[in-house]
Protein backbone atom coordinates (compact mmCIF):
# COMPACT_ATOMS: atom_id res chain seq x y z
CA UNK A 1 0.00 0.00 0.00
CA UNK A 2 1.22 3.59 -0.56
CA UNK A 3 2.68 5.64 2.60
CA UNK A 4 -0.44 6.50 4.82
CA UNK A 5 -1.65 9.91 5.55
CA UNK A 6 -4.09 11.91 7.32
CA UNK A 7 -6.45 12.34 3.75
CA UNK A 8 -6.19 8.53 2.82
CA UNK A 9 -7.88 6.50 5.96
CA UNK A 10 -11.18 6.86 4.06
CA UNK A 11 -12.95 6.46 1.11
CA UNK A 12 -15.61 8.27 -0.93
CA UNK A 13 -18.10 5.73 0.32
CA UNK A 14 -17.45 6.62 4.15
CA UNK A 15 -19.25 9.90 3.16
CA UNK A 16 -22.62 7.35 3.21
CA UNK A 17 -22.04 6.52 6.51
CA UNK A 18 -21.38 9.97 7.91
CA UNK A 19 -24.19 11.01 5.59
CA UNK A 20 -26.95 8.40 7.47
CA UNK A 21 -25.73 9.11 11.22
CA UNK A 22 -25.91 13.48 10.88
CA UNK A 23 -29.74 13.24 11.81
CA UNK A 24 -29.08 11.17 14.68
CA UNK A 25 -28.55 12.78 18.44
CA UNK A 26 -24.99 13.56 18.94
CA UNK A 27 -24.38 10.87 21.61
CA UNK A 28 -25.59 8.27 18.93
CA UNK A 29 -24.28 9.55 15.94
CA UNK A 30 -20.44 9.10 17.17
CA UNK A 31 -21.40 5.79 18.85
CA UNK A 32 -22.59 4.44 15.50
CA UNK A 33 -19.45 5.92 13.79
CA UNK A 34 -16.82 4.65 16.34
CA UNK A 35 -18.55 0.99 15.86
CA UNK A 36 -19.30 0.56 12.44
CA UNK A 37 -15.99 3.19 10.50
CA UNK A 38 -13.33 0.26 12.04
CA UNK A 39 -15.69 -2.79 10.56
CA UNK A 40 -16.21 -0.37 6.76
CA UNK A 41 -12.87 0.71 6.17
CA UNK A 42 -11.07 -3.05 6.00
CA UNK A 43 -7.60 -3.57 5.19
CA UNK A 44 -7.35 0.39 4.38
CA UNK A 45 -7.88 1.29 7.91
CA UNK A 46 -5.90 -1.32 9.28
CA UNK A 47 -3.19 -0.29 7.64
CA UNK A 48 -3.80 2.88 8.48
CA UNK A 49 -4.15 1.57 12.16
CA UNK A 50 -0.43 -0.45 12.11
CA UNK A 51 1.02 2.62 10.68
CA UNK A 52 -0.34 4.72 13.35
CA UNK A 53 0.84 2.33 16.48
CA UNK A 54 4.34 2.18 14.97
CA UNK A 55 4.41 6.05 15.47
CA UNK A 56 3.24 5.99 18.61
CA UNK A 57 5.25 3.39 19.74
CA UNK A 58 8.61 4.85 18.72
CA UNK A 59 7.13 8.75 19.83
CA UNK A 60 5.71 7.83 23.16
CA UNK A 61 7.63 4.44 24.12
CA UNK A 62 4.51 2.88 25.59
CA UNK A 63 3.75 0.01 23.47
CA UNK A 64 0.63 -0.67 25.32
CA UNK A 65 -0.54 2.49 25.16
CA UNK A 66 0.16 2.54 20.98
CA UNK A 67 -2.48 -0.21 20.73
CA UNK A 68 -4.92 0.29 22.44
CA UNK A 69 -4.71 4.48 20.61
CA UNK A 70 -3.81 3.38 17.72
CA UNK A 71 -7.40 1.24 17.73
CA UNK A 72 -8.85 4.58 18.55
CA UNK A 73 -7.44 6.91 16.06
CA UNK A 74 -9.23 6.45 13.03
CA UNK A 75 -12.85 6.43 14.93
CA UNK A 76 -11.50 9.77 16.48
CA UNK A 77 -10.79 10.81 12.74
CA UNK A 78 -14.08 10.19 11.98
CA UNK A 79 -15.83 11.58 14.62
CA UNK A 80 -14.36 15.27 13.91
CA UNK A 81 -15.27 14.56 10.55
CA UNK A 82 -18.60 13.67 12.02
CA UNK A 83 -18.62 17.03 13.99
CA UNK A 84 -17.62 19.45 11.02
CA UNK A 85 -20.31 17.74 8.96
CA UNK A 86 -23.37 17.98 11.96
CA UNK A 87 -21.79 21.76 12.76
CA UNK A 88 -22.84 22.36 9.69
CA UNK A 89 -26.43 20.82 9.09
CA UNK A 90 -27.80 21.74 12.38
CA UNK A 91 -28.86 25.40 13.04
CA UNK A 92 -26.98 27.17 15.55
CA UNK A 93 -30.03 27.23 18.40
CA UNK A 94 -29.94 23.54 17.93
CA UNK A 95 -26.46 22.80 18.59
CA UNK A 96 -25.00 22.15 22.06
CA UNK A 97 -22.79 24.63 23.72
CA UNK A 98 -18.81 23.44 23.85
CA UNK A 99 -17.92 22.14 27.37
CA UNK A 100 -15.33 24.52 28.60
CA UNK A 101 -12.79 23.69 30.58
CA UNK A 102 -9.75 25.47 32.44
CA UNK A 103 -9.23 29.27 32.50
CA UNK A 104 -11.40 31.15 30.69
CA UNK A 105 -9.84 33.65 28.26
CA UNK A 106 -11.37 37.35 28.49
CA UNK A 107 -12.86 39.18 25.65
CA UNK A 108 -10.28 40.93 23.70
CA UNK A 109 -7.11 40.14 21.45
CA UNK A 110 -5.72 36.82 21.92
CA UNK A 111 -3.55 33.75 20.18
CA UNK A 112 -4.92 30.50 20.58
CA UNK A 113 -2.21 27.92 19.94
CA UNK A 114 -2.72 24.08 19.44
CA UNK A 115 -2.53 21.18 17.95
CA UNK A 116 -4.84 19.43 15.18
CA UNK A 117 -7.04 17.36 17.31
CA UNK A 118 -10.45 15.78 17.12
CA UNK A 119 -12.80 18.43 18.03
CA UNK A 120 -11.07 21.55 17.21
CA UNK A 121 -13.98 23.48 15.60
CA UNK A 122 -15.33 23.48 19.32
CA UNK A 123 -12.88 25.93 19.74
CA UNK A 124 -14.40 28.90 17.41
CA UNK A 125 -17.89 28.26 18.48
CA UNK A 126 -16.71 28.56 21.98
CA UNK A 127 -14.65 31.68 22.30
CA UNK A 128 -17.56 33.37 19.60
CA UNK A 129 -19.63 32.12 22.92
CA UNK A 130 -17.30 33.26 25.27
CA UNK A 131 -17.55 37.39 23.47
CA UNK A 132 -14.69 36.82 21.64
CA UNK A 133 -13.79 37.18 17.68
CA UNK A 134 -11.66 34.13 16.47
CA UNK A 135 -10.18 33.77 13.20
CA UNK A 136 -7.36 31.61 12.03
CA UNK A 137 -4.51 31.60 8.88
CA UNK A 138 -5.43 29.20 6.08
CA UNK A 139 -4.15 27.89 3.16
CA UNK A 140 -6.29 27.33 -0.25
CA UNK A 141 -7.14 23.60 -0.28
CA UNK A 142 -5.47 21.42 -2.85
CA UNK A 143 -7.09 20.63 -5.75
CA UNK A 144 -6.24 16.78 -5.54
CA UNK A 145 -7.79 16.39 -2.39
CA UNK A 146 -10.58 13.33 -2.85
CA UNK A 147 -14.43 14.10 -2.98
CA UNK A 148 -14.59 12.84 1.13
CA UNK A 149 -11.95 15.22 1.95
CA UNK A 150 -13.33 18.00 -0.27
CA UNK A 151 -16.80 17.41 1.06
CA UNK A 152 -16.02 17.65 4.89
CA UNK A 153 -13.83 20.83 4.28
CA UNK A 154 -16.70 22.14 2.45
CA UNK A 155 -19.17 21.78 5.61
CA UNK A 156 -15.87 22.72 7.87
CA UNK A 157 -15.42 25.92 5.83
CA UNK A 158 -19.22 26.85 5.70
CA UNK A 159 -20.29 25.99 9.23
CA UNK A 160 -16.94 28.77 10.35
CA UNK A 161 -18.24 31.14 7.60
CA UNK A 162 -21.42 31.19 8.88
CA UNK A 163 -20.19 31.97 12.61
CA UNK A 164 -17.54 33.74 12.45
CA UNK A 165 -17.60 37.13 11.50
CA UNK A 166 -14.03 36.65 9.76
CA UNK A 167 -13.89 33.13 9.19
CA UNK A 168 -10.06 32.94 8.09
CA UNK A 169 -6.98 34.55 6.48
CA UNK A 170 -5.57 32.97 3.78
CA UNK A 171 -1.69 32.45 3.71
CA UNK A 172 -0.02 34.65 0.89
CA UNK A 173 0.88 38.19 0.52
CA UNK A 174 -0.82 40.53 2.94
CA UNK A 175 -1.63 37.70 5.41
CA UNK A 176 0.90 39.11 8.38
CA UNK A 177 -0.70 43.00 7.54
CA UNK A 178 -3.89 41.11 8.26
CA UNK A 179 -3.61 39.12 10.90
CA UNK A 180 -1.80 42.47 12.42
CA UNK A 181 -5.17 44.31 12.38
CA UNK A 182 -7.09 41.78 13.40
CA UNK A 183 -5.68 41.68 16.74
CA UNK A 184 -5.25 45.56 16.57
CA UNK A 185 -9.11 45.19 16.70
CA UNK A 186 -9.66 43.52 19.37
CA UNK A 187 -9.98 39.53 17.69
CA UNK A 188 -8.28 36.71 18.70
CA UNK A 189 -6.33 34.03 16.18
CA UNK A 190 -6.22 30.66 16.64
CA UNK A 191 -3.15 29.34 16.12
CA UNK A 192 -2.70 25.23 15.20
CA UNK A 193 1.55 24.49 15.19
CA UNK A 194 1.54 21.12 14.21
CA UNK A 195 2.21 21.63 10.50
CA UNK A 196 5.49 20.46 8.74
CA UNK A 197 7.40 23.11 6.60
CA UNK A 198 6.65 21.09 3.30
CA UNK A 199 2.80 21.22 3.87
CA UNK A 200 2.48 24.99 4.35
CA UNK A 201 5.31 27.48 3.36
CA UNK A 202 5.62 29.81 6.10
CA UNK A 203 8.85 31.07 6.61
CA UNK A 204 9.22 32.75 9.93
CA UNK A 205 9.60 29.29 11.69
CA UNK A 206 11.69 28.55 14.68
CA UNK A 207 13.18 25.27 16.64
CA UNK A 208 12.07 23.31 19.30
CA UNK A 209 11.80 20.13 21.33
CA UNK A 210 8.66 17.93 21.08
CA UNK A 211 9.12 14.63 22.73
CA UNK A 212 12.76 14.59 22.76
CA UNK A 213 13.44 15.86 18.84
CA UNK A 214 13.92 18.49 17.08
CA UNK A 215 10.73 20.42 15.36
CA UNK A 216 10.71 23.42 13.43
CA UNK A 217 7.29 24.81 13.25
CA UNK A 218 5.23 28.47 12.39
CA UNK A 219 5.76 31.27 14.47
CA UNK A 220 4.58 34.09 13.08
CA UNK A 221 1.49 34.82 14.78
CA UNK A 222 3.10 34.04 18.56
CA UNK A 223 5.78 36.74 17.03
CA UNK A 224 3.11 39.21 16.50
CA UNK A 225 1.47 38.26 19.83
CA UNK A 226 5.11 38.93 21.53
CA UNK A 227 5.28 42.46 19.51
CA UNK A 228 1.73 43.67 20.80
CA UNK A 229 1.53 42.18 24.45
CA UNK A 230 -1.28 39.62 23.31
CA UNK A 231 -1.58 36.67 25.70
CA UNK A 232 -0.54 33.20 24.08
CA UNK A 233 -3.57 31.17 25.59
CA UNK A 234 -2.40 26.84 23.97
CA UNK A 235 -5.50 25.08 23.89
CA UNK A 236 -6.91 21.81 23.18
CA UNK A 237 -9.77 20.01 22.34
CA UNK A 238 -12.31 16.45 22.14
CA UNK A 239 -15.45 15.07 21.93
CA UNK A 240 -16.85 13.29 24.69
CA UNK A 241 -19.73 11.56 24.00
CA UNK A 242 -20.77 13.65 21.26
CA UNK A 243 -20.02 16.66 22.91
CA UNK A 244 -17.42 19.43 22.23
CA UNK A 245 -14.81 20.07 24.61
CA UNK A 246 -12.28 22.67 24.79
CA UNK A 247 -9.76 23.56 27.43
CA UNK A 248 -7.75 26.37 27.93
CA UNK A 249 -4.12 25.92 30.10
CA UNK A 250 -2.73 29.35 31.61
CA UNK A 251 -0.66 31.74 29.14
CA UNK A 252 2.67 30.86 27.63
CA UNK A 253 5.55 32.91 29.42
CA UNK A 254 8.54 33.91 27.67
CA UNK A 255 10.22 37.47 26.46
CA UNK A 256 11.59 35.70 23.12
CA UNK A 257 9.36 33.57 20.62
CA UNK A 258 11.39 30.63 20.86
CA UNK A 259 10.90 30.54 24.56
CA UNK A 260 6.93 31.03 24.44
CA UNK A 261 6.89 28.50 21.56
CA UNK A 262 8.93 26.08 24.34
CA UNK A 263 6.33 26.64 26.86
CA UNK A 264 3.35 25.91 24.35
CA UNK A 265 5.38 22.98 23.57
CA UNK A 266 5.69 21.38 26.77
CA UNK A 267 1.45 21.58 27.13
CA UNK A 268 0.78 20.48 24.35
CA UNK A 269 2.97 16.71 24.86
CA UNK A 270 1.41 16.67 27.59
CA UNK A 271 -2.09 16.93 25.68
CA UNK A 272 -0.97 14.15 22.89
CA UNK A 273 0.49 12.08 26.25
CA UNK A 274 -2.86 12.08 27.79
CA UNK A 275 -5.17 11.58 24.78
CA UNK A 276 -2.91 10.22 21.63
CA UNK A 277 -5.82 8.69 19.59
CA UNK A 278 -6.73 12.69 19.40
CA UNK A 279 -3.95 13.57 17.46
CA UNK A 280 -4.13 14.11 13.73
CA UNK A 281 -0.25 13.59 12.82
CA UNK A 282 0.54 10.33 14.00
CA UNK A 283 0.49 9.07 9.81
CA UNK A 284 2.51 12.02 9.22
CA UNK A 285 4.70 12.55 11.91
CA UNK A 286 8.24 11.81 11.09
CA UNK A 287 7.58 14.93 8.28
CA UNK A 288 6.74 17.01 11.30
CA UNK A 289 9.10 15.55 13.72
CA UNK A 290 11.63 14.43 10.99
CA UNK A 291 13.15 10.98 11.25
CA UNK A 292 14.24 9.63 14.51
Amino acid sequence: MPPATRCSVFRDRDLALRALTVPLPARLAHAVGARATPVLGGARQRYAASVARGAMERVLGDAALAGVASERFAAGLAADDLDALRAWATPGALRRAPRVVGPVPTPGPAVLAGFHLSGGLGVFEALVRLGLSPTFLRAPAPAAASRYRRVVDAARSRFLARILARPWILTGPGARGALAEHLAAGGAIVALLDVPSAALELRDRARGKLFGREVTLPVGVLRLALGSGVPVIPFDAWIERGRRVVRFHPPAAGADVETVLASVLRTMESVVRERPWDWHAWLEIDALLGPS
